[in-house]
């Protein structure tokens, strides 16, 4: 694969493969990590901690996986540090808008076993003004509509038998309840079998130092990590 500056590209050392940890067998459909990890740039605004990513990594043991909002770079991290220190073996591809690379309109170099997926919130944190941005859609049917799109590309580039994890969250507007989450699992079919549904609480956000005296509804501290598999028939069908 020829890089670009669009992209990051992990390729782990020709290494001797080992055995690796067994997957966390308590680990349940609500995990919750109120310490944040040494992954990525914790300032870098909408960033998330790699816990969840790296327990995800163990459980189902990709072979290739792939970031295509990468951000700080958190992802990255997480599969370096497991190919340093539990000789993993796993092979990385990243990239996001900042670097060129635009999701709704390229398609990713896959297949891949595993497609991580941290898209923006609509808009709660507009990250540009560039149009390609999903943080800049003005209507949330618009939105919806192009996080479909991106979805989409990602889903194509998952290997048969692999799965799509698509982090996200809820949003309040105006005293108005956006379900993102609902709009997504409600895209299983065109994105694959929906196989879970994780319930992630949310910690050290900024707006947990904000007092909203007059909100009628309590406030949004959770976000849902959607697993879709793409179905290993496609494989034998091919």
């Amino acid at each position: 694969m020829q890089l670009t500056q669009k992209q990051t590209f992990l390729k782990p050392a020709d290494v001797p493969a080992v055995k690796q940890p067994l997957p966390d067998r308590e680990m349940t459909s609500l995990v919750s990590y109120p310490v944040r990890g040494p992954w990525g740039d914790a300032s870098y605004r909408g960033n998330c901690d790699g816990t969840l990513f790296r327990d995800l990594i163990r459980r189902y043991r990709p072979r290739r996986v792939a970031d295509p909002m990468m951000g700080s770079g958190t992802t990255k991290d997480v599969i370096a540090e497991l190919n340093r220190c539990e000789n993993s073996c796993i092979e990385y591809w990243g990239s996001d808008l900042r670097m060129g690379f635009d999701v709704v309109a390229e398609p990713l170099p896959g297949p891949f076993d595993l497609v991580w997926v941290h898209p923006p919130y609509w808009n709660i944190i507009r990250y540009s003004d560039d149009a390609a941005d999903l943080s800049t859609c003005e209507t949330f049917d618009e939105f919806i509509g192009t996080l479909f799109l991106a979805l989409r590309q990602c889903y194509d580039a998952v290997f048969p038998g692999g799965r799509m994890a698509v982090l996200m969250g809820d949003v309040r507007r105006n005293r108005c309840y956006y379900p993102i989450a609902r709009e997504v699992m409600n895209m299983a079919g065109p994105l694959g079998e929906l196989r879970s549904v994780i319930i992630k609480a949310q910690h050290n956000c900024r707006s947990d130092h904000v007092t909203y005296a007059s909100m009628e509804d309590v406030p949004i501290q959770h976000e849902y990590c959607l697993i879709f598999k793409k179905n290993i028939m496609l494989r034998q069908a091919a």
